[in-house]
């Protein structure tokens, strides 16, 4: 295996050392941004404005239409599906930790198996499965979390032994396993294309939808959306959907009343190969290591694998880009450890040729959930967007959940943790941003213990006796952007390092809770409130 390593990596240093491969890889997934004819004008006036064109948009646009809604208009700035939808891997996943997660995805995977009958686009849906894999005992508890989440919701999975593992998928590498956790029900899909079937649908449903079209500022009267300005003139509407994606934080801020949305994009890079000397079956499982932070699926008979590594890249940081994304720079030496990881877990893998590094933005948000919903500032402005890597998984639950938002006042399911209202304007500054995007996309592949807090953007709100207490040994969790004391440590006493800390066995802290706990009921305790709310009641 080192051999094999150290072949494929000569080959990968030659192809970036190469400007004819370089050229010609990068432009295998760009498109034109030659402008068209605009062959329909725009209405003057729509009951819903969406702007964007990707899963996002179109999943509430085919929501809205079947739920009665008829006169309803999409704008796209480029071209349908030609943003983050266009180079998403396809993996409709539902091991999710967080349950309204769990239950978008689980009504996603549905809604994708009969769309092509539905409307007659090809969306490449292959159910599949997955196989998530254990390298310690920590992770095998969370994964045993998340499949009793699974069974509660009747989506069927087992937890595996290292041996099914090997039955499942003959090419992974299962010596330094534990378990694993196996989700029959996983699929593949084009996610371009089942953003096209979903446009299908919602356009012969009544919805229109327009391509090539910018929206520059969304206009407010008595603190109710109005109109759209576009660069094809002004929609006067009751109701405004910013799907914008990665560019959903600028629209935003195009309004009188600036619309917070806190997110960020980060590089996301992944590896497609040519097809194996015996090509992968179609239905092969998808493979999740979040041990190694890497994902493998089968793509034509070779491999697409990504990643998350621990230094991501931010992209975008200050101002406008481009219309449509494009393939971004490759960088193969970025890409090193999840090319490492991929090969310790499929060393066989030495007859791999690679196609292409692809290196796409992914839009984070600040914990690592997605944002939905409408803002506290402007009624009528719904947002949908910052979907963490997970759009395809989470499209059609978000699409028909924001739809019910829309049109009843209230969605069928509690999605108060992905309600844009949890956040404020501290979280929405471009610097927070960026360090806590840095923050959240190594944590993709992290243990989800309870009580663990985010490291990035700290101090941000702090009671007057923040020093204080600190010089006391005091240990801070935060509350938005409040810092809040979780516990003090003895004097003398040291506690594990924050990645040794994350356990679902005893942590290290809970003695010292423990005696906390003990002295406020048989004692007396004073505890600073500061970051707790206050009413004022008259």
């Amino acid at each position: 295996p080192a051999g094999m390593f150290l072949r494929l990596l000569s080959d990968v240093r030659w192809r970036a050392a190469n400007p004819k491969w370089r050229g010609a890889t990068c432009s295998c997934r760009s498109t034109s941004n030659t402008a068209e004819p605009h062959p329909v004008a725009l209405p003057a006036q729509a009951q819903v404005v969406i702007c964007g064109g990707g899963i996002m948009g179109t999943s509430v646009a085919y929501h809205l239409s079947k739920m009665g809604w008829k006169d309803i208009v999409l704008l796209e700035q480029g071209r349908l599906a030609a943003g983050t939808t266009r180079f998403c891997a396809g993996i409709v996943s539902m091991a999710r930790p967080v349950s309204i997660e769990l239950k978008m995805a689980d009504y996603s995977n549905k809604l994708y198996q009969q769309l092509e009958q539905e409307t007659g686009v090809n969306t490449g849906y292959m159910k599949t499965g997955s196989i998530s894999l254990a390298q310690t005992q920590d992770r095998l508890i969370s994964l045993k979390r998340i499949a009793s989440s699974l069974k509660v919701m009747g989506i069927p999975c087992e937890i595996i032994t290292p041996k099914q593992v090997a039955q499942l998928h003959p090419l992974i590498n299962i010596h330094d396993l534990v378990g694993a956790m196996y989700v029959p029900e996983d699929a593949l899909v084009s996610s371009a294309n089942v953003s096209l079937a979903l446009a299908t649908a919602a356009s012969r449903n009544g919805v229109q939808i327009h391509e090539r079209t910018s929206v520059s500022h969304v206009s407010v009267q008595k603190g109710r959306v109005a109109a759209v300005e576009t660069d094809r003139g002004q929609i006067q509407c009751q109701y405004f959907v910013n799907c914008a994606g990665q560019w959903a934080y600028e629209l935003g801020h195009s309004v009188e009343e600036p619309v917070n949305i806190p997110l960020h994009a980060c590089e996301h890079f992944y590896l497609l190969t040519h097809p194996l000397k015996e090509p992968l079956a179609s239905n092969l499982p998808t493979v999740v290591d979040p041990d190694g932070r890497i994902y493998i699926r089968n793509w034509q008979g070779g491999i697409l694998s990504g990643g998350f590594e621990k230094n991501p890249k931010p992209l975008f940081t200050e101002g406008r880009n481009q219309l449509e994304i494009h393939n971004l720079q490759e960088d193969w030496d970025h890409f090193e450890p999840l090319l490492s990881a991929l090969l310790r877990r499929m060393p066989e893998l030495e007859a791999l040729q690679i196609m292409q590094l692809v290196n796409c933005p992914e839009s984070f948000t600040p914990d690592m959930r997605c944002i939905m919903g409408e803002s506290p500032a402007v009624r009528g402005y719904f947002v949908l967007a910052g979907m963490n890597s997970a759009g395809i998984s989470y499209g059609g639950g978000a699409g028909k959940y924001l739809a019910e938002w829309m049109v009843n006042g209230y969605p069928t399911e509690n999605v108060w943790p992905l309600d844009l209202k949890r956040f404020g304007s501290l979280q929405s500054s471009r610097t927070f941003l960026r360090h806590r995007v840095m923050e959240v996309m190594p944590l993709m592949c992290d243990l989800k213990v309870p009580r663990w807090d985010f490291q990035t953007g700290r101090q941000l709100r702090t009671s007057p006796l923040y020093d204080r207490l600190d010089a006391q040994g005091a240990r801070w969790m935060e509350k938005h952007g409040f810092e809040r004391v979780k516990y003090f440590v003895p004097p003398g006493k040291d506690l594990l390092d924050l990645d040794q800390s994350k356990t679902f066995y005893k942590p290290d802290w809970f003695d010292i809770v423990g005696s906390e706990v003990k002295c406020c009921k048989e004692a007396v305790c004073v505890i600073d409130m500061s970051s707790f709310t206050k009413f004022e009641i008259s």
